[in-house]
């Protein structure tokens, strides 16, 4: 049986034990942080290390299908494919019809706000304002990209706004995107263990 004063002590000795500990977890996130900044951009066994690393982890090779391993890349490819169609896809319903409910309007000065050409100036701070770092898209471009040379691209992204709202339409291919499977736990065997992430292009 401890004594009060017993027990004072083994909370503060605790305390400095976690310091502690949080302190060299800190210092070794530290270490990693300095070593890729020193070598983690050069062509070194270093980064292609961390790139089949990488490569590893985010990479699929078995799943497990009503009790069974999959393993072959091209039927995992289509079990993923069947299970997310089926789980995204809905079936035609009658919904619901609203005659006769009423719903505010906007005034015509409000509509007239929301149907003016987009204005080079919304453009730019649309894109000044977008995180640059986000994974790229089928275009491999991110906003850092645009970004940098926003001064050379401006005029075609305008003309593709202006084309937009001229039209009412958007060319096909801006609208492919890559489907990333993101894990939801640290060791994932199922199809329910991901969760499906559209990587869209960048304009």
């Amino acid at each position: 049986m401890l004594t009060e004063l017993e027990i004072q002590e083994r909370k503060v000795k605790f305390d400095n034990f976690w310091r502690l500990l949080r302190a060299k977890d800190s210092m070794m996130v530290q270490r990693s942080r300095i070593k890729w900044l020193r070598e983690g951009d050069a062509n070194t066994k270093f980064f292609h290390n961390c790139v089949k690393g990488r490569a590893s982890r985010n990479q699929v090779n078995a799943i497990l299908v009503d009790g069974v391993w999959i393993q072959s890349p091209t039927e995992v490819r289509r079990v993923v494919v069947e299970y997310f169609t089926n789980h995204v896809s809905t079936e035609r319903w009658e919904r619901p019809r609203l005659d006769g409910v009423h719903f505010d309007h906007v005034s015509q000065d409000d509509n007239e706000g929301l149907i003016a050409p987009f204005t080079g100036l919304e453009i730019e701070k649309v894109v000044q304002d977008s995180d640059g770092n986000k994974s790229p898209g089928p275009d491999e471009f991110n906003f850092a990209f645009m970004k940098a040379y926003w001064y050379l691209m401006k005029d075609e992204v305008r003309i593709m706004f202006d084309q937009f709202h001229a039209n009412e339409v958007v060319p096909k291919g801006f609208l492919s995107y890559f489907v990333a499977l993101i894990p939801k736990i640290s060791a994932p065997m199922a199809l329910k263990d991901f969760r499906p992430i559209s990587l869209l292009g960048s304009l």
